[in-house]
């Protein structure tokens, strides 16, 4: 079954209905004709039914309603349950069957309509823009009133206005008939599961609009936003696994457990009591959240084994599971309908005289019985509503009533939820209490307090309340209930009293169909005491399709290394009673004899400052003046000026040191930031102290990095201060970057959140061989600390580029040399983790558990620079030469100079006068006026390229010029000048975040650029780039097309020559073209003399020049 193919065919249907059924929907409002003038009492439904939903959720309505009729009809069609078919022509013919015969002459006596009407569409007896369609819907309705005696759930009467909407373009090649039959190949009509696809992928568009709308849902959009397909394999392993387990202990001698490939047999299996024996009738499984009955439909799968065991005639199995075996319900009618519909199918599909039954599967959906306390908003509640078994007889029905029918509707939900399943299975809505409709949050508040924090994690409570006490339940959930704080009272409740059968963790990203790590388990509704539960664990197996293999190995062999057995009492063992199942003796030993880290630190969330964009930039935007980065309290005096202070936001995977770049508004902080409305200012004590920082969210591992004196942090830059005089941070920070923290931080809570809870629980046990370890820590940061001041872009401590700072005269010795010193320092580096994990994992006694060896691609220096190849370090010599070139472009504006390290002209409206104060004989000489153009051909001689070349000379030695421009060139694969005009920029914006410092000028076109200096920019710098630069490009331009004019009209040159000519012409004539277009842009630019804040940020004084720069990218939505 191609699923890809299904689904743009479901989501082009349902675009496709919409568009018609909104056209006939206009068409039956404005008109006036005959047909219509007969159709009162149908056009009266219609705008009831307008006021009482609005014209969009009609519309909706009666498009779902005849997608489910005609896929159902072809389903039919494509079994051989329609005679004649439907939809589907006869091989060689286009029309459908049913209209093909009664167009020969042959009805079906039974096919109830207005005979003489459709005789007169046929004979042309009747006046009609399309007469054969007119009679096609005649029959397709008779046919769709025929199938409602066996299936009235699917097929209501239809005598009422979706006839009227029922689209027009029914027998065209392009019609929404022909979309169905070619959507559903005869080959993918013989799996039920089918049905179930197609209405997963009818409403996907809108599952996912809701979804991304980050909003609460309101109740008509709580259907649609919970929907998720189960997949085949989860299914057949929750229900081999309670209603195969229950049928095991009430059958200890059965052989069909052979069949169910999903089954694990409990390894608890001698500790089990005797299950009271009962009738196959009397065994009930319940869905409460039915969706489209994949799981109902293997449970009659099961069930039919079953039946078949005990010898019943397979005639009579069909209808004995549909009666006594089987229930579901759901919040959405749609889905019921399908529910109810692939019942029907497999019940037929086993039994050829089914449909002659009539008989209705126990599936129904949620309605509001505004005068029934209980279930007057059981649409949004669903199977949360509480009903105890004794309440069942309480709600009579009286016959012959006018309220019969909504008596016996309403006292089909008391029973569903009144009585008590042996199996209850579900895939429950994932909806978290933030985004819960206002009643169903307030209803969840009150009566499932422990599991208010998503709507799955109350269901598992809610499946429980519903099996009886010998029961098993079953679901596919979010894994995080296993593992984090907010879950931990659901946790507890089910080690106390009631045991996980077993449970299948699958890798995090194991399912497409969700957001979200999934597990899928069973529980039983009683403890059983020392019971060990079994558990698959497919971390190690990325990737949806190796889950239910892997998941199948794992049964068929427990030996294979990722099936596990465990006692969930000793999940208490462990802070926080995690899922731990994986855990060694021995791990847990750690937890039970060791402290806690909570014991000698304390661990703070930070900042919310509420308003980004106001008050944080990047460093390197800012005037250096104004960022203090030495302050150690929050309470110190402030020097004069200072405005920013770093900001710890957490940033990518890093250990050791670094990741902030980030600064925050700190002046009049008490007034300013203290008092926005959306500031959260949590912990402000611990602002600017030394500590030990990680980021919150990691899409990889725990890096942990030394926070020094002088940042607030963030949210996201969690962060942590020691309080024991005995332990200091180094040997703390050795532990938590060690490997013995993943492994604590796997079992305590495996997600990609490390939560400031979550790394309280690590087990701390302290060490004689502190001090060493804290030797090595300091080291580890020294190394790091340098790695990370190599970067211009990072750090505002960077100092010179590496190959300036090697002192060599050939640029390739200068890269020899700079790889060789950070190769070993990488090396370093590396044997000291590994010397720390020894070393840890010896204190801990975990030789039998792990091993020191890290990866190489583990070590987070050189990220940039370096790669592993075949497990060697190979410094690339790419990454290090544009770390030169963006140097020497800060040479050429002057904010870094070869003579003096660090910052030179980093503020605000600096200039060459600035620079000279400071410098006053320098070795390069910056640029004067803060302008210099980038462009294709060499039109003037201080442009990018000449000044490349000087700074090259100046830096290198004249004598190695001609080498070292070779080299670079060579190395970069491309000339220097094609490099600044067509990747400097490029680069630039990714090395600094989308806040560059240095701003590209770009004519449309591009044929005329130049950089500027963004902390040198004056007012007048716009004026002077368009008189003494652009006016100045353009008068060459004029110049240069002169001289190829009056070379083109020489008699005196080749064909050839000549064309050459007039080709360079128009060239010329396109940069003349571009160039002036961008000299009108530029000149009203120019005249407003734009003044800048520096405070303001990149992204807002960019915008102010927008027209006149290269554009950014994502730069006006990035935060």
């Amino acid at each position: 079954m191609n699923t890809n193919a299904l689904k743009r065919f479901a989501k082009e249907a349902r675009l496709k209905l919409l568009s018609q059924v909104a056209r006939k929907l206009e068409f039956v409002l404005t008109q006036d004709t005959a047909e219509l003038r007969g159709k009162t009492k149908e056009l009266s439904q219609l705008r009831q039914k307008i006021r009482d939903l609005g014209q969009a959720q009609v519309i909706e309505m009666v498009a779902y309603t005849w997608f489910n009729r005609l896929v159902a009809l072809r389903f039919m069609d494509a079994n051989g349950y329609t005679l004649p078919k439907v939809l589907t022509p006869l091989p060689g013919m286009t029309n459908p069957e049913i209209l093909q015969n009664a167009l020969g002459g042959t009805l079906d006596p039974d096919l109830t309509l207005d005979r003489q009407r459709l005789n007169d569409l046929l004979d042309g007896r009747t006046a009609a823009a399309d007469a054969r369609t007119d009679a096609y819907k005649l029959l397709l309705v008779a046919a769709c009133n025929q199938w409602s005696k066996a299936m009235p759930f699917m097929f209501e009467r239809i005598s009422d206005y979706t006839e009227l909407l029922l689209p027009d373009d029914l027998l065209s090649d392009f019609g929404i008939v022909a979309d169905i039959r070619n959507g559903m190949s005869d080959e993918d009509c013989q799996q039920e599961e089918l049905l179930g696809w197609l209405y997963q992928f009818y409403i996907s568009d809108e599952n996912e609009r809701l979804i991304k709308s980050k909003s609460i849902y309101q109740k008509h959009e709580l259907a649609p936003a919970s929907q998720l397909f189960t997949p085949k394999w989860i299914v057949k392993y929750l229900v081999d696994n309670t209603l195969g387990q229950v049928w095991a202990e009430m059958n200890p001698n059965t052989t069909i457990l052979d069949k169910l490939e999903f089954y694990i047999e409990p390894s608890y299996k001698n500790q089990l009591s005797t299950r009271s024996k009962k009738r196959l009738e009397d065994i009930k499984f319940f869905e409460p959240c039915v969706g489209s009955a994949h799981i109902l439909s293997y449970a009659f799968d099961v069930f039919y084994l079953m039946y078949e065991e005990q010898g019943y005639n397979s005639s009579e199995i069909p209808e004995l599971i549909l009666k006594h075996n089987l229930f579901g319900v759901d919040i959405d009618e749609r889905a019921a309908q399908i529910a109810s519909f692939v019942m029907m199918m497999k019940g037929r599909r086993k039994h050829s005289r089914f449909f002659r039954k009539q008989i209705e599967p126990n599936i129904t959906f949620y309605q509001n019985f505004e005068n029934d306390p209980k279930f007057n908003n059981v649409k949004a509640l669903g199977s949360l509503v509480k009903v105890e078994p004794n309440e069942i007889d309480t709600l009579k029905v009286e016959g012959g009533s006018l309220f019969t029918e909504r008596q016996e509707k309403l006292k089909k939900l008391y029973t569903f939820l009144g009585q008590r399943y042996d199996c209850v299975v579900t895939n429950p809505p994932y909806i978290s209490s933030s985004r819960m409709e206002g009643s169903v949050k307030q209803y969840v508040e009150v009566n499932y307090p422990d599991t208010k924090a998503d709507l799955f994690a109350t269901f598992i409570v809610r499946c429980l309340e519903l099996c009886n006490e010998e029961g098993l339940t079953g679901y596919m959930t979010p894994f995080v209930w296993m593992f984090i704080s907010t879950y931990q009272k659901l946790r507890n409740n089910l080690i106390d009293n009631h045991l996980i059968n077993n449970l299948i963790q699958l890798e995090y990203s194991g399912f497409d169909g969700a957001t979200v790590p999934i597990c899928t388990f069973t529980l039983r509704n009683k403890n059983i005491q020392d019971a060990k539960g079994s558990y698959v664990r497919l971390s190690d197996f990325k990737g949806s399709e190796n889950q239910g293999p892997k998941t199948l190995e794992a049964i068929q062999n427990p030996h294979c290394g990722w099936f596990y057995t465990a006692n969930q009492k000793d999940f208490e063992k462990i802070p926080g009673s995690p899922i731990g199942y994986w855990a060694s003796p021995h791990l847990i030993k750690c937890f039970e004899e060791g402290g806690s880290i909570e014991d000698i630190t304390v661990s703070r969330n930070g900042m919310t400052t509420g308003n980004n964009d106001r008050f944080l930039r990047k460093w390197f935007e800012i005037s250096n003046k104004n960022l203090n980065v030495n302050i150690n309290d929050i309470s110190q005096k402030l020097d004069v000026g200072t405005k920013w202070v770093p900001y710890n936001k957490g940033g990518e995977y890093r250990k050791w040191f670094g990741n902030i770049v980030d600064v925050l508004f700190w002046f009049d902080h008490q007034n300013v930031l203290f008092k926005n409305k959306n500031t959260i200012v949590r912990n402000r004590n611990y602002y600017f102290k030394d500590g030990i920082t990680w980021t919150l969210l990691s899409s990889s591992y725990f890096g942990v990095r030394s926070l020094e004196i002088g940042s607030v942090f963030d949210v996201n830059g969690m962060s942590m201060f020691t309080t024991n005089v005995h332990v200091d941070k180094y040997y703390l920070l050795g532990l938590l970057a060690s490997k013995l923290s993943k492994k604590f931080l796997e079992i305590i809570n495996p997600t990609l959140a490390f939560q400031v809870g979550d790394i309280n629980k690590i087990p701390i046990l302290t060490s004689l061989k502190s001090n060493n370890i804290s030797k090595i820590v300091l080291k580890n940061i020294e190394i790091s600390k340098k790695d990370w001041n190599l970067k211009e872009s990072l750090s505002w401590d960077f100092q010179q580029n590496e190959l300036i700072k090697q002192q060599k005269g050939a640029v390739s010795e200068a890269l020899e040399s700079y790889q060789s010193y950070w190769s070993e320092k990488f090396y370093e580096l590396h044997g000291n983790e590994e010397e720390l994990n020894r070393q840890f994992i010896e204190i801990y006694g975990l030789q039998e558990e792990l091993t020191p060896e890290v990866p190489l691609e583990e070590i987070t220096i050189l990220q940039e620079e370096a790669k592993i190849v075949n497990g060697a370090l190979s410094i690339e010599p790419v990454p290090v030469l544009l770390q030169l070139l963006s140097y020497t472009v800060g040479c050429l504006f002057g904010r870094y100079s070869l003579d003096k390290e660090g910052l030179i002209l980093a503020n605000q409206g600096e200039t060459l006068q600035d620079f000279l104060q400071q410098i006053p004989n320098p070795t390069f000489l910056p640029d004067e006026d803060n302008i210099i153009p980038v462009l294709e051909g060499e039109w003037f001689n201080d442009d990018i390229v000449g000044r490349f070349r000087a700074f090259l000379k100046a830096a290198f030695g004249e004598e190695h010029f001609d080498q070292n421009l070779r080299f670079i060139e060579d190395t970069l694969g491309k000339d220097i000048r094609k490099y600044f005009v067509k990747d400097f920029y490029n680069d630039h914006i990714k090395r600094y975040k989308k806040r560059p410092i240095y701003w590209m000028f770009s004519s449309p076109k591009g044929h005329f650029k130049a950089l500027m200096y963004l902390h040198r920019y004056q007012p007048d710098l716009c004026s002077k780039l368009l008189n003494d630069y652009l006016q100045a490009f353009i008068s060459k331009l004029e110049a240069a097309k002169h001289t190829q004019t009056m070379l083109s009209v020489r008699e005196d040159i080749s064909a050839r020559e000549k064309i050459a000519a007039n080709k360079e012409i128009d060239k010329l004539e396109l940069m003349l073209k571009d160039c002036r277009d961008y000299e009108r842009t530029l000149f009203l630019i120019a005249t407003q003399k734009i003044n800048m804040d520096l405070d303001d940020g990149v992204k807002v004084n960019y915008q102010k020049f927008k027209e006149v720069l290269v554009p950014i990218k994502g730069l006006e939505s990035d935060e």
